[in-house]
């Protein structure tokens, strides 16, 4: 019996849901259709290829998304992702920064039990994850993470040129970073949640001349023993600051819905 396709409607029409659209398109991917976009203004010109947009949550609701795939930002998060969990509709979230926000994480928690829905974190640019989360059941001590990237992306132009060594911009915890570093820091508030919490994760950021790609190394330590996790991410090319990975992760957490074997 074949399988009706997957409906999914998308927040946003950023770097991050472009890519995740010519991705899709790009390996032929059947059985989820991105059935709109909801943007802040659907009648400007967008990439051949493209899904249709609206203009409100409204409309798009009206095309009956099963699922939706927020990559609009923090503000999106919050004007958006509650009434799309009140209204029993699953929710992909890219921007997990906004949830350093305590009152933001708890009404959207609170959405979800009401819609009886759920919020999925997708991994984003990073990986291993899963395994994090597994190690705090069983108790974790301490988890760090550091994130290193080119200087242009974190400082200004005139800065970052005469920058001749990496700069410690930030060291402190996940829920300070992610407050002061929307854009930058997603991957360590995934990594506070799959682990010991926005207020334990000690987060370090690091502008680097020396590298030309986005760095993340993940250690913690816990009843489970020890664990260190790295990745260089290639950036995206629409955005310096948005690893390629991320539009891949969010199609895989996509396709994992409709998996016979899921991984991971």
């Amino acid at each position: 019996m074949t399988r009706a396709a997957m409906a999914v409607g998308l927040i946003g029409l950023g770097a991050i849901n472009q890519a995740v659209v010519a991705l899709a398109r790009e390996r032929g991917i059947a059985g989820v259709d991105l059935v709109a976009a909801l943007v802040r203004d659907p009648l400007r010109k967008r990439q051949d290829g493209s899904p249709p947009t609206v203009a409100t949550l409204g409309e798009l609701f009206a095309l009956r998304p099963t699922v939706f795939v927020e990559a609009g930002g923090h503000d999106a998060l919050r004007a958006h992702g509650p009434a799309v969990l009140r209204a029993g509709h699953d929710l992909l979230l890219v921007s997990v920064g906004a949830l350093a926000d305590a009152a933001l994480e708890r009404e959207l928690r609170d959405a979800a039990a009401v819609g009886g829905a759920q919020l999925k974190i997708v991994s984003g640019a990073i990986g291993a994850l899963d395994a994090l989360a597994a190690a705090a059941l069983g108790g974790l001590t301490r988890v760090t993470h550091t994130t290193r990237k080119p200087a242009a992306t974190l400082l200004g132009a005139a800065d970052a040129a005469h920058l001749t060594c990496a700069r410690e911009i930030f060291h402190g915890t996940a829920r300070e970073g992610a407050l002061l570093f929307p854009e930058s820091i997603n991957v360590a508030a995934a990594v506070s949640l799959a682990g010991i919490g926005f207020d334990r994760t000690e987060v370090r950021v690091l502008a680097d001349p020396g590298v030309g790609r986005n760095q993340h190394e993940v250690v913690a330590e816990g009843a489970f023993g020890t664990f260190q996790f790295s990745i260089q991410n290639i950036p995206s090319t629409a955005n310096a600051r948005t690893g390629r990975l991320v539009a891949m992760s969010v199609l895989h957490a996509l396709l994992q819905r409709r998996a016979v074997i899921a991984i991971g």
